[in-house]
């Protein structure tokens, strides 16, 4: 198999098995064989892993076209646009709990910076804008 096919394999397996099918989102963590997970904190949604997710289903949607990953990129991003964002006051939460409710306020702290949400939009409109050119090219 070729990296493409490698990523894509790898990504759309993550996702199909990280994600929460009674409350949606992401876990934070989870064994890949079904056992119970060490960390505490497992079963919470991070700001960070929605972010990287979302870039990754923008990539594989414009290197390969397949609708199953624009759909998974509109999952993960109503998601987290939903349920981090702040938009009375700007920016994102960072920890939510398996519910999808809001467990620490602060937005910025040791562990997180202004990095990931500023960078994954950022990737995302430069991915999606080259997506709607082609798009735009191929109509003419």
């Amino acid at each position: 198999a070729d990296l493409v096919q490698v990523a894509e394999q790898m990504i759309t397996w993550s996702f199909e098995e990280g994600w929460d099918k009674e409350h949606g989102g992401l876990f934070y963590f989870l064994d890949a064989e079904g056992r119970s997970p060490v960390y505490l904190e497992w079963d919470m949604k991070l700001w960070w892993p929605h972010n990287e997710a979302m870039i990754a289903f923008a990539i594989l949607y414009e290197t390969l076209g397949k609708e199953e990953h624009w759909e998974s990129f509109v999952k993960v991003t109503d998601y987290a646009m939903s349920h981090f964002s702040d938009p009375h006051h700007g920016e994102w939460y960072g920890y939510l709990n398996r519910e999808g409710k809001v467990t620490h306020r602060f937005k910025g702290g040791p562990y997180k910076g202004c990095f990931h949400v500023p960078r994954s939009l950022f990737m995302v409109h430069q991915i999606l804008s080259r997506c709607s050119a082609k798009a735009g090219a191929a109509s003419e």
